[in-house]
């Protein structure tokens, strides 16, 4: 669906209009229901269907990647090419373990002093990751790889007046719904809708068979490629646009 239709489907099946239920009010309950359903499309259909790739160049000498969305939140696993060539898995440390060795190891000559002789880690702050190595970091391009869940994003009061479907990301570092799922979840935002009133609107027997609805979207999502691996470039990120 576009978001017009979107918006216009929800409201006639609502019986309200853009007074009675504006934009505003219908993208709120439309992101919270669309979080719900991502969240029963990973537990019903594959716990990776919203793993998102993404590549970037390791710098010279740098140890800090910061990343626009919050991926290293929920990350999978993260490689370097550390020695220019070939992709090392990393694994995660913490500020635990760090306190624990008594070094200022976020300091360059620190994390190369512990790390000689281990394997190299990653440590998250916010949204960055520290890579912790015993050499420095070399220039290498597409040299950082991370792979973790990016759930869809929300959708704004512009996109309910825009003739694109709600199934194209904003941006190539973002989900979307996919589009068998609009239905679905335009019906879920009815029900929502209707159950908030102060005094609720009752169900129609087409809305009451919501849980078949999702059963049948989760057996065509399941047919339909259940690798949602999508390699993003991403540019350098410094943190100073947050």
């Amino acid at each position: 669906m576009t978001g017009t239709t979107f918006a216009t489907y929800i409201r006639e099946k609502t019986k309200t209009n853009s007074t009675t239920l504006t934009d505003a009010k219908l993208v709120i309950l439309a992101n919270v229901v669309k979080d719900d359903l991502a969240a029963k499309i990973i537990s019903n259909v594959d716990e990776g269907y919203f793993d998102m790739e993404m590549l970037r160049d390791l710098e010279a000498d740098t140890r800090d990647y910061t990343f626009a969305n919050d991926i290293v939140k929920n990350l999978k696993y993260a490689a370097a090419k550390l020695d220019g060539t070939n992709f090392s898995y990393l694994t995660e440390s913490d500020y635990g373990a760090i306190e624990g060795e008594k070094l200022p190891l976020l300091e360059n000559t620190s994390i190369k002093n512990l790390y000689a002789a281990r394997k190299p880690q990653f440590l998250i702050t916010g949204r960055s990751m520290k890579i912790l190595s015993g050499d420095d970091i070399d220039a290498v391009t597409d040299g950082l790889k991370i792979v973790g869940e990016v759930f869809p994003e929300d959708i704004t009061t512009s996109m309910l007046a825009a003739a694109t479907d709600l199934s194209i990301p904003s941006s190539d570092i973002e989900h979307a719904m996919p589009r068998a799922s609009h239905r679905v979840w335009a019906k879920m935002v009815v029900i929502e809708y209707k159950q908030s009133r102060e005094k609720p609107i009752p169900l129609t027997e087409d809305e009451k068979k919501i849980e078949i609805d999702l059963d049948d979207l989760f057996k065509t999502l399941r047919k339909r490629n259940s690798v949602r691996s999508f390699t993003a470039g991403v540019p350098r990120d410094d943190g100073q646009d947050y």
